[in-house]
């Protein structure tokens, strides 16, 4: 640094000292501390930055990097690339010929290349040397050359110290030599350091730090069908947002498109209108939200949406929740969409591997658009959306959801709505029940209740919940019918898998192990064609319809009435509003205390994971265990937090290891029973201990008239 001159120089280094193969970083910093003169006035309109590296061991001339630079709009702007001029001794002797000295260094990199000067008192210029090649002690100084191209370049003379000889005012003394050319134009120079850097041999001593980090993940195209599942399933936010902008803002987007899908549509029955218009709504907005879309021109052939108004599937790229759970860098949606998607036969479009199987078996069959459905000459074939466009809902959301108790709490309202009294001695849970005709819920209820000739029944959702997945209800209100199929062993293979998944978690935790993926493969296939098998029949009509009735049912236990006269724990952090009310209807019934957030988590993650398997290729032979491991670490969170939730529902710990010694084999088993009865079980063992607590507590607490529970099930002999 010159301290005589308004213009100050510095030149740095990170460290003085340095091991053989390490890299360095350089700084130059410029200030000035005059405000008559700023940076742009003292470094001109252009000019050089010259760089000179001097081994200062051997006699080879220094290494010069000469970088130009301008300086506009109040910036200065440097060219990276530079030109070095590398002088080497010619050679050692006339008979042996010219030979090229080693290099200092692997790479002189810029890395500041514009830099605002405006307003700036000081700036600072990085250079970064890539991979010190030369042992010896270096010698780095420079100079900045404004107003014309540099004389040429001149060696750095040393004293005996190895120091650079400098003018008196640290200016080089040629700085008024007029430029090449004959140009009369001066040039001002500037030089900077210099600065010594010691290069020496790595020190064997030194103790080299050692990390294991996870095995890289080898990518898959199957990825975007997850990321595409984990987005378009079904959200109750979401739906909640579009039925409160249908019903409540009549100038919104949403309403507009709803009018038009709505108009001319009879009333069910009179007096109906609020819940015809909630009734009509939750079906456009399923028609919106549950296809797998893809893209546009994949629908028909001009492009149509086919009555799936959202195509555009979400972007990944730069997701950093899709980026950690693929282990890898962004990636591109649209480029994984094209790699998994498989052409149809005859050009018609593009569906996911599994249905271009099935589409192969139906070969002789056309597929025909929404447009043929209304004067089209194809009166039987299959429709282009739904080979497309599947719905992704599982009917397996449904039965956790009932079974948490949301449609008995809706039953129950309808029943004190009108008039019925719950059976039983004590008080009615359900006296303050009061709704005024001036809400608007009123209307809604008296329209939900006339519409239960048109709802599905406990029963036919019962008995699909056997046919697709082998396990139903229980309960006073269950007739017991008999099935004509039962998915008897799609417990038993999805359970399996989920506890294969916590094996390979654990062998993925330790970084000395590649996990196997292999054994879940096998699963996966065991898993996805037991799901293919109960794929028919009420397979997607009846999910649509349940769904739907039950959307409606949570929107309305939502509504701030509702907790008026039901009340709920404000404080629970519970993630939809409609939760609380089901929870304080079990307390005020006497149901099961299990918390419906478990339930929840079991509908909502169950989905996710059957949609995964389902859709997936799975018993296709270009599928292995690489995709199988992809879709063990896609789905953790996902997978650990259903194997929780249903342990908290049924008590059974899916993640147990079957060869366990402290677990009896018949403990290992239960795990293969029936959901409803490990919850009946469950049921009893919490409201036995519920009343122990009460026998403890009884006496210490003032006396309060107590309300018998009255079973909601039956038991499993009845």
């Amino acid at each position: 640094m010159n301290p005589g001159s308004s213009l100050h120089r510095e030149l740095s280094i990170d460290a003085s000292q340095v091991s053989l193969g390490d890299d360095s970083a350089l700084t130059l910093t410029l200030s000035t501390s005059s405000r008559d003169k700023s940076l742009v006035e003292w470094l001109g309109q252009s000019g050089i930055i010259d760089l000179n590296f001097d081994h200062l061991g051997d006699s080879r001339t220094a290494e010069s990097h000469e970088f130009v630079y301008k300086v506009a709009n109040g910036q200065l702007l440097l060219d990276p690339e530079s030109e070095a001029t590398r002088n080497r001794p010619a050679s050692r002797s006339a008979n042996r010929g010219a030979f090229r000295a080693k290099p200092l260094y692997g790479e002189l990199e810029l890395v500041t290349g514009v830099i605002p000067l405006t307003g700036q008192q000081m700036v600072e210029l990085t250079w970064h040397v890539r991979t010190w090649d030369q042992l010896g002690t270096f010698a780095i100084a420079g100079e900045i050359i404004n107003g014309g191209r540099p004389r040429p370049t001149k060696p750095i003379s040393k004293d005996t110290a190895g120091e650079t000889v400098e003018g008196n005012d640290g200016t080089n003394p040629a700085s008024s030599t007029p430029t090449s050319g004959g140009s009369s134009s001066a040039f001002s120079s500037y030089d900077f350091g210099p600065l010594k850097l010691r290069v020496q041999e790595q020190d064997v001593n030194t103790p080299v730090r050692v990390s294991l980090s996870e095995a890289k993940r080898e990518e898959t195209y199957d990825q975007t069908l997850w990321g595409l599942i984990r987005r378009r399933s079904i959200n109750f936010s979401q739906y909640r947002a579009f039925i409160d902008d249908v019903l409540c803002n009549a100038n919104s987007l949403n309403n507009a498109r709803f009018t038009s899908y709505n108009a001319g549509r009879p009333l069910p029955f009179s007096r109906s209108a609020s819940y015809a218009m909630l009734k009509n709504a939750t079906e456009f907005f399923l028609m919106q939200e549950a296809g797998l879309a893809l893209t546009p021109e994949d629908f028909d052939g001009n492009g149509g949406r086919n009555g799936n108004l959202n195509v555009q599937p979400p972007d990944h790229l730069g997701n950093l929740d899709e980026r950690r759970r693929l282990g890898g860098p962004a990636f591109s949606l649209g480029t994984l969409r094209d790699e998994y998607l498989e052409e149809l036969e005859k050009q018609e479009g593009k569906a996911l591997p599994y249905f271009k199987i099935i589409r192969e078996k139906l070969s002789e069959v056309k597929l025909k658009t929404s447009n043929d459905l209304f004067g089209g000459d194809i009166c039987y074939g299959i429709l282009k959306s739904k080979l497309q466009a599947p719905p992704l809902m599982e009917l397996i959301w449904s039965y956790w959801h009932e079974e948490g108790g949301l449609v008995q709490t809706m039953n129950a309202l309808s029943l004190r709505f009108q008039n019925v009294r719950r059976p039983g001695p004590g008080p009615d849970p359900l006296a303050n029940m009061a709704i005024d005709p001036l809400r608007p819920l009123n209307n809604i209820i008296w329209g939900y209740i006339e519409d239960e000739r048109n709802r599905l029944t406990m029963n036919r959702r019962n008995l699909e919940y056997q046919y697709e997945y082998g396990f139903g209800l229980i309960g006073r209100g269950v007739q017991n019918i008999a099935v004509a199929e039962n998915r008897t062993f799609f417990l038993r293979s999805f359970h399996s898998l989920l506890r294969a998944a916590t094996e390979f978690y654990q062998q993925a935790n330790f970084t000395t192990v590649i996990p196997d993926g292999f054994p879940i493969l096998n699963h996966l296939r065991e898993v996805h064609l037991t799901l293919a098998e109960g794929a028919h029949n009420q397979y997607g009509d009846l999910p649509w319809t349940a769904r739907a009735e039950m959307l409606t049912q949570q929107w309305i236990l939502a509504r701030p009435e509702v907790r008026e006269f039901l009340g709920g724990r404000i404080m629970v952090p519970y993630t939809e509003p409609w939760m609380d009310r089901v929870d304080n209807m079990k307390s005020l019934q006497g149901w099961n205390p299990t918390n419906i957030t478990h339930f929840r988590d079991l509908g909502a993650f169950g989905e996710q994971l059957l949609l995964s398997i389902r859709y997936g290729s799975w018993n296709s032979p270009t599928v292995g265990a690489t995709n199988a491991a992809n879709w063990a670490h896609y789905w953790r969170e996902e997978i650990q937090r259903y194997i929780h939730a249903y342990k908290a529902v049924t008590g059974i710990d899916l993640a147990t290891d079957l060869g366990d010694i402290r677990q009896n084999a018949p403990d290992n088993e239960e795990r293969y029973l029936q959901p409803a009865q490990l919850i009946e079980r469950q049921n009893a063992i919490q409201q036995g201990q519920l009343r122990r607590n009460r026998q403890l507590n009884g006496p210490l607490a003032p006396r309060r008239p107590m309300v018998p529970p009255v079973p909601r099930r039956r038991t499993l002999n009845e």
